[in-house]
């Protein structure tokens, strides 16, 4: 069966680079093109989700040290699930550090960041973010797989030892800032 596939697959190459088929070729690199595109999940990140990843990053960062953010910066590790992703960011510096999701975000001042509705939400994370257990800050702000700017909480937290904050969100209409701030108390 695999045999007769690559088979089929060689002879149906053979007549588009004869030109019998253009149509065809369109056809299948659209299907190529859109097959090999990472799907935009439809699973929302919970905010215990949030929590834990947000510590986790923040423990590899304790071992890791700055090398730690390469992990980070990558879209394809545990820190980008579902809807969401772990950004970092250095408010002494007002430097951000990592966001797999926007990563031309990354090496832009944190303090300058205002959202959807002007909100200066990098201010506030960083006035914020040195609470011992950390801090919920909410902002309008779009999903990564796209479509409108929408309420998203943002947990976050500063790495003492290297003096630098991580962070990550969800996107949640309804959920209240005091139920979000009972999981970290």
């Amino acid at each position: 069966m695999i045999q007769k596939t690559y088979l089929e697959k060689i002879r149906t190459l053979n007549r588009i680079k004869r030109g019998t088929h253009s149509r065809f070729l369109i056809i299948l690199i659209t299907f190529l093109g859109l097959s090999s595109c990472k799907s935009p999940s439809t699973e929302h990140a919970t905010p215990q989700e949030v929590v834990t990843k947000v510590k986790k990053a923040a423990q590899l960062l304790k071992d890791q040290g700055m090398r730690g953010l390469e992990v980070l910066r990558d879209g394809s590790s545990e820190f980008s699930w579902k809807d969401t992703y772990v950004f970092s960011f250095n408010c002494a510096e007002d430097k951000v550090l990592a966001n797999p999701a926007f990563p031309d975000r990354v090496g832009g001042d944190i303090k300058q960041h205002t959202d959807f509705n002007g909100f200066r939400y990098g201010v506030k994370m960083c006035e914020e973010s040195g609470r011992p257990k950390g801090v919920w800050v909410e902002y309008i702000w779009p999903r990564p797989q796209g479509g409108d700017p929408m309420r998203k909480i943002s947990y976050v937290m500063t790495v003492k030892s290297l003096g630098i904050q991580v962070g990550s969100g969800i996107y949640n209409e309804t959920i209240t800032l005091e139920e979000l701030n009972k999981l970290i108390e």
